[in-house]
């Protein structure tokens, strides 16, 4: 069965990390803004790693959901649709695949500060003074609030419409280039009274494609409903590709 989704390049998926670059404007001198803080989240957000002139990529993929497996692929370009193949799974698992195998490029492709998030008031939250680090608030229409250590963005909070999450990155890991990516982090939902409804644990580990960095697994861990399932993407064969030759 093949599933075509069609997805914007704009798009934020509710499981970013980071914000992705939005169509509009250049706000990002924003006079609602507090400079230090839009400029210790820029800084913290260029700390990661991007695959540069990204346009593309085809892989396939093997699936294992708590036990029971599934082969497929992906055929992904920028500003087009999405080609996700994959055969004998149900609907919520296609779905939640999809926005795995998107979540992923997306991230590794990057976007402009200055079209994202650079475009709203950024402001210092309240200073708790917590080991998890500085926490800026962002007024967009998420609420977002980051949480900024070591110049790293470490914990990312958003509401979109009744679903509220936070993200806690528990590893980062170090490229040879200096940059970073998430290794483990954690995703906790919680419902319209506030109380904890499930919590999804990630852990991607990367090599090296066409001389960039790329994930080569995700392994989920999910608690809810008094049991705990393990989803696992292993990607096979990822071939990227490039909007002009690099010099």
């Amino acid at each position: 069965m093949n599933r075509k989704i069609f997805y914007p390049c704009c798009a934020v998926l509710y499981l970013a990390l980071f914000s992705i670059a939005a169509l509009g404007q250049d706000q990002s001198t924003n006079p609602d803004s507090d400079p230090r803080a839009r400029d210790m989240l820029r800084d913290a957000r260029n700390s990661r790693y991007c695959v540069s002139n990204f346009s593309g990529l085809t892989a396939e993929f093997v699936l294992n959901d708590n036990g029971k497996t599934a082969k497929g692929s992906i055929d992904y370009e920028v500003g087009k649709s999405v080609d996700l193949k994959i055969e004998g799974v149900d609907e919520e698992v296609k779905g939640w695949l999809a926005e795995m195998v998107l979540n992923i490029i997306q991230h590794i492709r990057g976007g402009d500060f200055s079209k994202g998030d650079g475009r709203y008031p950024i402001t210092f939250a309240g200073d708790d003074n917590s080991p998890a680090g500085r926490r800026i608030a962002v007024s967009n229409q998420m609420k977002s609030y980051y949480r900024v250590r070591d110049n790293q963005v470490v914990e990312v909070e958003r509401t979109m419409g009744a679903d509220h999450f936070i993200i806690d990155v528990l590893e980062m890991t170090r490229m040879p280039e200096g940059k970073e990516l998430p290794r483990h982090f954690t995703v906790t939902y919680f419902d319209k009274s506030g109380a904890l409804s499930r919590t999804d644990t990630f852990t991607d580990e990367y090599k090296q494609v066409e001389g960039r960095w790329f994930p080569v697994s995700r392994r989920m861990f999910r608690a809810e409903n008094g049991r705990v399932i393990t989803r696992v993407i292993a990607f096979q064969n990822p071939r990227i590709r490039f909007a002009q030759q690099l010099q």
